[in-house]
């Protein structure tokens, strides 16, 4: 019994001394849901996503999250307007007007449109993640196990390796 403990200790230390500092910030950002998850939390507010991705000044980063912004303000717009285009003839025509055809399809148009551009800003909100992550493991091997959340809000544990 007092080898096994001993050789239990014995591994605990040593992965302990080849493992990264417990103190040191390196903890990862996932990109989820047209957000991000950051110590098993989603954040879908631009400003909580800011002060996440910014917290070290980095210049790739600050303009991946800017262009990220004005896509998506850009696609809030055109959504708006291809759903107001969309739902004013459905309204017309419950209120016994004549359904205007054209607008009802140009509403369409302007809404995938809008669907189009958020896509763009999701693919540049995930380029910014990704840079984050290249960013805070700064090329070393870690042993530390990483916590996050799945999907399914279970706590999962995994090992980053990245050279």
């Amino acid at each position: 019994m007092k080898n096994i403990t001993l050789i239990l200790l014995l591994c605990l230390f040593t992965s302990n001394s080849f493992s990264q500092d417990f103190l040191a910030p390196k903890d990862t950002v996932a990109y989820q849901k047209g957000g991000i998850l950051y110590k098993g939390v989603h954040y879908s507010k631009i400003e909580d996503m800011q002060r996440i991705l910014l917290t070290t000044p980095n210049q790739e980063i600050s303009q991946l999250f800017s262009s990220y912004q004005s896509s998506l303000s850009t696609a809030k717009v055109f959504s708006f307007i291809g759903g107001f285009a969309v739902g004013w003839p459905i309204g017309g025509a419950i209120a016994g007007r004549k359904f205007d055809t054209g607008l009802f399809a140009g509403g369409i148009g302007v809404s995938l449109i809008g669907l189009l551009i958020n896509g763009g800003a999701n693919a540049k909100l995930k380029q910014a993640v990704s840079t984050f992550n290249k960013n805070t493991d700064n090329g070393k091997i870690s042993f530390r196990p990483v916590f996050y959340q799945n999907e399914y809000q279970q706590l999962s544990a995994g090992l980053t390796i990245g050279f």
